[in-house]
């Protein structure tokens, strides 16, 4: 087995920018990152997590779940005893991103932002009317009442539901039918890696505030808002894609 490198001659990829919400994706995204730069090989023992999530500047309840979740994809195993930790098993990019074209993901990511913020503020610019705003709060409902669900595919269909019902509110069919084309793309992308289910707890709590700030008439809170979601998605899918951030 390779040993990684000392403490003194390590350091892990430096993060993003994003906001303090995403900070469990960009955790995610950090430690891929470091594993598929050969920061810390399959077979390395990670640092201690004291240690490990000093150098991430995260908490380690944040760390805990991060790796967590890469546990459960694979990619680092827990091992107990005297000589215990938990140690890498598998790059990341083994089974997922084959194929992926670098280009036009960043194509849909940039687009996808761009259109969902739009919705947000220009929904939230409008006086919204009784049954549009049922609706509204009727496809957030419906998002969070499957947020522990088993299916990535039920649960994304109704996540696109959301935010479609976003842009139907916008009144501009043009910009509901781009937004539907580009969150197509954006989800096939999204079955290429791991059901996070922590992300899928996050993205429901984003939707609720999303929700609160377009139903309250704020547009510069529902498209800050918008942005910071969308974040979190590419976070988690340049980490596991092989994508530098921008």
């Amino acid at each position: 087995m390779i040993h990684s490198r000392k403490r003194g001659e390590r350091q892990l990829a430096q993060p993003t920018t994003g906001r303090p919400n995403n900070v469990f994706e960009q955790t995610i995204a950090r430690l891929l990152r470091a594993i598929r730069l050969g920061q810390y090989l399959v077979g390395d023992k990670l640092p201690a997590e004291r240690e490990l999530a000093a150098d991430l500047g995260v908490s380690r309840a944040t760390l805990r779940q991060a790796l967590g979740e890469l546990h459960t994809a694979g990619i680092v195993e827990v091992r107990r005893g005297r000589y215990g930790g938990t140690f890498v098993t598998a790059l990341p990019s083994a089974e997922a991103g084959g194929g992926v074209d670098p280009t036009e993901l960043s194509d849909a990511l940039a687009f996808r932002r761009i259109l969902e913020c739009a919705a947000a503020r220009i929904t939230a610019g409008r006086e919204l009317g009784a049954d549009e705003r049922s609706r509204l709060r009727a496809a957030e409902a419906a998002c969070a009442a499957e947020r522990d669900s088993t299916s990535a595919e039920h649960f994304r269909a109704l996540d696109s539901r959301f935010h479609l019902c976003i842009a139907e509110l916008t009144g501009i069919p043009s910009l509901v039918q781009a937004a539907a084309t580009t969150r197509d793309r954006v989800n096939a992308y999204l079955n290429q890696i791991p059901f996070i289910h922590t992300n899928i707890t996050h993205a429901c709590a984003q939707h609720h505030e999303l929700m609160e700030a377009i139903l309250k008439g704020d547009p510069e809170t529902a498209e800050a808002l918008a942005a910071q979601h969308a974040e979190g998605t590419e976070e988690l899918l340049r980490g596991f894609l092989e994508l530098q951030s921008e």
